[in-house]
């Protein structure tokens, strides 16, 4: 007996079309968000990793941070006769908030790039890294706000009402933080001299920024407060914690950085995100 040759069949084709890419780029930031439970593990381990046989583990840079608000509280509060009780939490809450700021931007630089070998080998969205990255830095952020609250005790400040404003303001300065720090992701995977750019700016703009002085013992305001971004995302979240109203100019400028940040945002992940896994 013979038997028939079964017929063959054919493979299917598979199409990959430039309309495809940019509905690939929001879909891998949608789906990179719904695996949170993935990135807020992974930020819980690198945590762990980096203080790992530590006796006081993350609060070493709680403590670190606690010495130096304490170092420049009291050099500044003798040397301009300031209150030490405004001086300390002012500077206290602006390094706390920098700190968050820069180092979103700075391991952002690196974000896609430390994370080559997932790329190539594992098969989840990029943006994972990126949450993950920010959750890990927002956690810090966490341990780094028991100094706040040691001044609350120890100053006994009452922020009042105001400080319901905050939360608005943690949230626009998430979100601002967050653009800058995928951009930065983004561009430095493609030229990689942009970290150290990228690094020596923010050291420009620590002396520029009111972190550690305040604009006010500034007879007129210069243009490098004025329109300073990092001052104004600073402010939104300082000030309610202090007890004290935030101008409407940081809330306009914030709110519009974080409007034009997110589509110049949308539109260079949508055309660097097929490119990201060979660029790494």
């Amino acid at each position: 007996m013979t038997t028939a040759a079964l017929p063959k069949q054919k493979a299917p084709v598979i199409r990959i079309s430039a309309e495809a890419v940019p509905a690939q780029a929001f879909a891998d930031i949608l789906n990179g968000a719904r695996l949170y439970e993935l990135w807020i593990r992974f930020a819980v381990h690198d945590i762990r990793q980096r203080f790992r046989r530590s006796v006081l583990g993350p609060f070493w840079l709680t403590l670190s941070m606690g010495i130096m608000v304490a170092a420049i509280g009291v050099v500044f509060s003798s040397l301009f006769h300031q209150d030490a009780a405004k001086t300390l939490p002012y500077i206290a809450t602006g390094l706390i908030f920098w700190g968050l700021l820069t180092s979103c931007i700075n391991d952002g630089t690196m974000v896609f790039i430390s994370a080559e070998s997932d790329i190539r080998n594992l098969p989840m969205p990029l943006s994972v890294h990126f949450y993950r990255m920010m959750a890990r830095n927002v956690m810090i952020w966490g341990f780094n706000m028991a100094i706040y609250l040691v001044m609350v005790v120890w100053f006994e400040l009452m922020p009042g009402w105001n400080a319901l404003l905050f939360i608005p303001g943690f949230i626009l300065f998430l979100v601002n933080a967050a653009w800058m720090s995928l951009v930065a992701g983004v561009l430095s995977t493609r030229y990689r001299d942009i970290p150290q750019v990228i690094a020596n700016v923010i050291q420009v703009f620590f002396f520029l920024t009111p972190i550690f002085w305040s604009p006010e013992t500034l007879p007129n305001r210069p243009a490098f407060v004025v329109f300073n971004p990092f001052y104004h995302l600073i402010e939104i979240v300082r000030a309610p914690l202090l007890g004290e109203v935030v101008s409407p100019m940081s809330w306009s400028l914030c709110i519009g950085m974080a409007a034009a940040g997110l589509g110049f945002t949308a539109w260079l992940y949508r055309r660097a995100h097929a490119r990201i896994a060979y660029w790494v």
